[in-house]
């Protein structure tokens, strides 16, 4: 049985709507065994060490990465090195250069947790930045109403994908319960 694994964006938690959307569809499914939802570090690296663990030890029974925001920015990287299938929801395309204005104190207000984000961080976030190199691997959702990031810069990075567009929402994805079903499909799960 393949599994989906949900990597959760900055400043959020593997308890996220997104990731409780599913967790939920795929409890009703009888298929919950096959959904992993770390709560990543906050630094780049130790995320990235994180997921890698997880998808290692589950790569031989197939495993399709659902990302949002910084997740999907991580899924990509990921996607590439171990030549899987990411779903990207609203992802942080330039998460290098994004991050930049949230340098300094930071509180996880989901989890409480307190750090410093740092230029050291900034420059891991750069190294991950990986090219796109099979289009078929990718399935990228978006929202033009995106208040947080420019959804055109994920068109760029990710051109000929299979594409979700849809005007107006916002970075959390409106409505994104809607998808669920074609996202477990994409993962051969259903």
């Amino acid at each position: 049985m393949p599994y989906l694994m949900y990597l959760h964006g900055f400043n959020s938690s593997e308890r996220s709507f997104k990731s409780n959307c599913i967790h939920d569809r795929l409890k009703k499914l009888g298929l919950s065994n096959s959904y992993l939802m770390p709560r990543l570090s906050w630094e780049p690296n130790q995320a990235i060490i994180q997921a890698s663990r997880l998808i290692e030890s589950h790569l031989s029974e197939g495993i399709t990465l659902v990302g949002s925001s910084l997740g999907g920015f991580y899924a990509g990287y990921l996607a590439e090195k171990y030549a899987i299938n990411a779903i990207l929801v609203n992802p942080a395309v330039s998460a290098h250069e994004l991050l930049v204005d949230y340098l300094g104190d930071q509180v996880n207000p989901y989890t409480q947790e307190e750090y410093q984000l740092t230029t050291e961080h900034i420059a891991q976030l750069e190294k991950l930045d990986a090219p796109m190199t099979s289009v078929e691997r990718y399935w990228l959702m978006l929202q033009e109403g995106d208040e947080v990031l420019d959804y055109s810069k994920a068109l760029s990075k990710y051109p000929d994908v299979r594409l979700t567009l849809e005007p107006l929402g916002d970075h959390s994805f409106v409505n994104f319960e809607r998808h669920i079903n074609n996202i477990l499909t994409f993962s051969k799960l259903l």
